[in-house]
């Protein structure tokens, strides 16, 4: 090999950048060139012939005259992200027939010529973000009628003309998002024939007019959250037969019309997390079979109806946490057959029908977090084969004989099993235990006024249903008592041969002032249950230890 005959690759690039020119405070690669220096005065007129992307980043200019590029008619993308723009000539992009993405990001300018995109005819993409747009012409649009996605978020626009979008029929993305869009003419939209998502997030809109959506029936995706949305007209999304996914959440919605979803068949997503409803209309997703995820969490829900989520068979994630629900009927999620994501954390509910989740085979994630649930009825999860994320904490869980059926049921999967983290809120000698680890013999429970002490569950406090051996149950009875004194605070567990668990909380009540037991003294206990009486004799004796 002749030496020199090897040149590193950067060295390659260095001689290939320096053998075709590039503007001064610009760097120029292949087809693209990218100019970010601040102390640029202008559009530079030298862009090489064979460019066809130029980005300008954080430049100093603050105007571009008429026809700017003129000298560059084979440029198909321009763009100016955080420059210091403030004013568009009438005809500033003139003479770049073959311009098909055009994006002005964070510039100051407010205001643009109804003429700024004439000659535009090739135009496909249009970004004009985080600008500080305060009007629109209502003719801007009218030359670009090749548009299909057009971005206006983050501008300052309190409204729009009623006939901005005829030109549009190509458009097939809209983004008004984070405006200050307070109220829209009715049938704004009605032009955009081939809309296929309408971003209208975080405005200011308190109603939509109700043929807002009129003709938009390719529609797929509608985002309106983070508006002050108080009410929906019956019929505002009776056109929208291709709907997809509809994001109203965070409004003020307090009621919903039962008929306001009954054309939405193709709809796989609804997000109505962060308003204010009350109760949810009997069949009011009865027309949308297909949807696969719903929120409704943090509204003021206190209870649902048995019917509410009839025919939802599709129904994959269900969120329903931090409402006020106090109790669900026992079929309220019945049919939902698909579900693998429940959420009920942060409501009021007290107790769960031993049915709530039957057939839900596919559950796998199920949250009962931060309720006020003491106990759960027995054979509740015994359907729920692939539940492995299961979330109790923050309940009263009150650790007795009815909580046996939830203990053994921890400890059975614990393999399989995250975040089972449980404590005992109560009795106060298993007070802070953790659930899965508590022995059988310690969940013991009052018996019936008529007799004083503690003993296992018996058919009195079983839920009507309750699969349960009677027979067995009885011989289990015979073989093993739990003895208690009628404070609760001295325990005894025995079988036929002997006993096997003491508990003794000499000071029953935290704070009570209570003396508890001095050294070398004895105190005794008359321990009573269905079984008889014993008694029960603990003595402290200090010892001098050795010097």
């Amino acid at each position: 090999m002749l030496p020199g005959a090897w040149l590193p690759g950067a060295c390659l690039l260095l001689l290939a950048r320096l053998a075709r020119p590039c503007p001064a405070g610009c760097d120029c690669f292949a087809r693209e060139v990218f100019c970010s220096d601040e102390e640029l005065a202008a559009v530079p007129r030298d862009i090489p012939p064979g460019a066809t992307d130029i980005v300008f980043v954080e430049t100093a200019f603050t105007a571009v005259g008429a026809r700017a590029f003129g000298g560059s008619p084979n440029l198909t993308k321009v763009v100016f992200l955080n420059t210091q723009l403030s004013r568009l000539e009438p005809d500033a992009f003139g003479g770049l027939p073959g311009l098909r993405d055009l994006e002005v990001t964070g510039s100051a300018f407010s205001s643009l010529s109804a003429d700024i995109f004439s000659h535009l005819a090739s135009l496909g993409k249009l970004t004009l973000n985080f600008n500080r747009l305060e009007a629109l012409p209502e003719d801007l649009f009218r030359h670009v009628d090749a548009l299909q996605s057009l971005q206006l978020q983050g501008n300052l626009l309190p409204t729009l003309p009623a006939r901005l979008f005829q030109p549009l029929a190509r458009l097939e993305t809209l983004n008004l998002a984070q405006n200050q869009l307070a109220q829209l003419p009715d049938e704004l939209f009605a032009p955009l024939g081939s809309l296929q998502t309408l971003q209208l997030s975080n405005n200011a809109l308190s109603r939509l007019p109700p043929r807002l959506f009129a003709g938009l029936g390719r529609l797929r995706e509608l985002f309106l959250d983070g508006n002050g949305i108080s009410e929906l007209p019956p019929a505002v999304f009776s056109q929208l037969f291709r709907l997809e996914k509809l994001w109203l959440q965070r409004n003020a919605l307090g009621h919903l019309p039962p008929s306001v979803f009954s054309s939405l068949g193709s709809l796989t997503f609804l997000n109505l997390q962060g308003n204010a409803l009350r109760v949810l209309p009997a069949g009011l997703f009865a027309h949308s079979p297909g949807l696969s995820g719903l929120s409704l969490s943090h509204n003021q829900l206190e209870t649902v109806s048995e019917g509410a989520f009839s025919g939802l068979s599709n129904l994959s994630s269900l969120t329903l946490s931090h409402n006020a629900i106090a109790r669900l009927p026992a079929g309220v999620f019945r049919g939902l057959t698909e579900l693998v994501k429940l959420n009920l954390g942060s409501n009021n509910l007290t107790a769960l029908h031993a049915d709530l989740f039957q057939n839900l085979t596919k559950l796998e994630l199920l949250s009962l977090s931060r309720n006020l649930l003491a106990t759960l009825p027995p054979g509740i999860f015994d359907t729920n084969y692939n539940l492995f994320n299961l979330a109790l904490h923050g309940n009263p869980w009150q650790c007795d004989c009815h909580l046996a059926y939830l203990s053994r049921w921890l400890r059975q999967y614990s393999d399989r099993l995250f975040n089972i983290q449980t404590y005992c809120a109560g009795p106060a000698y298993l007070k802070g235990q953790v659930v899965p680890a508590l022995k059988e013999e310690q969940l013991v429970c009052p018996v019936t006024r008529d007799r004083v002490g503690y003993q296992a569950p018996g058919p009195e406090d079983r839920e009507p249903g309750d699969s349960w051996d009677l027979v067995a149950e009885d011989r289990a009875a015979r073989k093993r008592c739990t003895y208690s004194n009628p404070e609760g605070t001295v325990v005894l567990a025995c079988d036929d041969a002997q006993c096997r668990w003491l508990n003794v909380q000499l000071s029953p009540r935290q704070g009570s002032g209570s003396p508890g037991m001095t050294f070398n003294a004895a105190q005794g206990w008359e321990l009573k249950s269905s079984c008889g009486s014993v008694r029960v004799t603990v003595s402290i004796e200090a010892r001098t230890g050795d010097p």
